[in-house]
């Protein structure tokens, strides 16, 4: 339903649990990679370039705030995710993050507009007809 190349650089600030690197991080696709059927709890991928980030060297990204922060930012700005759907991303749970990915867990508002962006990219339609 939502699987986008992308090209935008996040930061991390060090400050996970996992790892202290301060540096940029190249997201080169986000995925919504699933979705429940009540359609209100789903998983975002947010896959990174490994020339970047390499787990073995610098940790997972998991529970970094600025790389949070960072990531947030450029989903509102480059495909116009609203505030409210924005505030429905969070870490995922240590054990779902990739070797290429960190995972988020989102809810009903943000897969409500992966439906509508969906739409418009592929149909057409206005976004803000409902999902």
């Amino acid at each position: 339903m939502f699987d986008r190349p992308v090209n935008f650089v996040t930061r991390t600030s060090g400050d996970g649990y996992w790892s202290i690197q301060n540096k940029n991080v190249r997201i080169t696709r986000v995925e919504l990679a699933y979705v429940n059927e009540e359609g209100d709890f789903g998983e975002l991928r947010a896959y990174f370039n490994v020339g970047d980030w390499d787990i073995d060297n610098d940790g997972l990204i998991y529970s970094d705030m600025g790389w949070k922060h960072s990531f947030l930012t450029c989903m509102e700005n480059h495909f116009g995710f609203s505030p409210d759907a924005i505030l429905d991303l969070s870490y995922s749970e240590q054990g779902m993050q990739g070797e290429d990915f960190v995972s988020m867990d989102v809810g009903p508002q943000f897969i409500l507009e992966c439906g509508a962006l969906y739409r418009f990219a592929v149909h057409k339609e206005a976004v803000n007809q409902g999902a």
